[in-house]
């Protein structure tokens, strides 16, 4: 009666050998899979808690981010201590700030354990200030940022106050301006957000438009039929534009905000 119940409780055994010896080698969508077939099979919990963590941390690894982060859930209330607790959550706000989901990033920052080593106070400030900087809180993003760089090294903090002078700069472009330039002259708004190539393309497209109306009209019996033909084209490429002008701006905001995002987390890095 009870070989049954000894054979399967060894192949779940082997089963999580397998798993984790996947994990080792670094084959995480194996190992994930293989960890789920435990939890699967664990009816009496022999082995499932001891899943969940790297469960999550394969999906991580493999770039399943949503996924990942409700594991770590789990992975969380099988911590012991307020250190591997701090970890679990660490890689559960890395998640949502993937995700962009800043919300939910935030509420996990709040979670984070106030007993923490040096190096995990150090990264909480590191997303900390990842967090202000995503969520346009650009005067803390700062204060956290300049925590990160050591007192003596003035080098490095100056660079990182003159890239959130740029940062500043940048919060000045306004998309809405872009839209309203190009409708009072197609392709000003383009010139506005320092696309030349679009604005250069909007103005001779629309000027070429009407020019073409108003020369067909002046040398045709029927200018009224000349001007029928013309509006649609016109406002095609007019409303397109001034619209256009709108996303271009946006668009160069978003790119440069980036570079500038890029180049303080490499400074902080160095």
């Amino acid at each position: 009666m009870f070989i049954p119940l000894l054979v399967h409780s060894q192949d779940l055994k082997e089963t999580f050998d397998f798993a984790n010896e996947l994990y080792d080698k670094k084959d995480y969508s194996g190992a994930a899979n293989t960890y789920r077939r435990v939890i699967f099979f664990d009816k009496q919990e022999e082995f499932r808690k001891r899943c969940y963590k790297n469960i999550a941390d394969c999906l991580y690894a493999t770039q399943n981010y949503e996924e990942a982060a409700d594991y770590y859930e789990l992975a969380f209330y099988q911590q012991r201590t307020d250190s591997t607790k701090a970890e679990v959550l660490f890689r559960k706000l890395s998640c949502f700030l993937i995700l962009g989901n800043f919300e939910y990033a935030e509420i996990e920052l709040v979670n984070i354990p106030d007993k923490l080593t040096d190096e995990q106070q150090r990264r909480k400030t590191f997303y900390s200030a990842i967090l202000h900087f995503s969520t346009e809180k650009y005067d803390e993003s700062k204060k956290e940022f300049l925590t990160l760089i050591e007192p003596n090294n003035s080098e490095a903090r100056q660079k990182i106050e003159q890239l959130f002078v740029k940062n500043d700069k940048i919060s000045r472009l306004s998309p809405k301006k872009a839209k309203v330039l190009s409708i009072i002259l197609p392709g000003l708004g383009q010139f506005y957000a320092g696309d030349v190539k679009n604005g250069f393309n909007s103005l001779l497209l629309t000027g070429g438009v009407v020019t073409w109306g108003i020369l067909a009209a002046i040398g045709s019996p029927a200018p009224l039929d000349i001007f029928i033909t013309m509006v649609p084209w016109f406002q095609r490429y007019y409303m397109g534009g001034y619209k256009k002008a709108e996303v271009i701006a946006e668009n160069q905001k978003k790119k440069r905000r980036s570079k500038v995002y890029n180049q303080i987390l490499d400074e902080v890095s160095q």
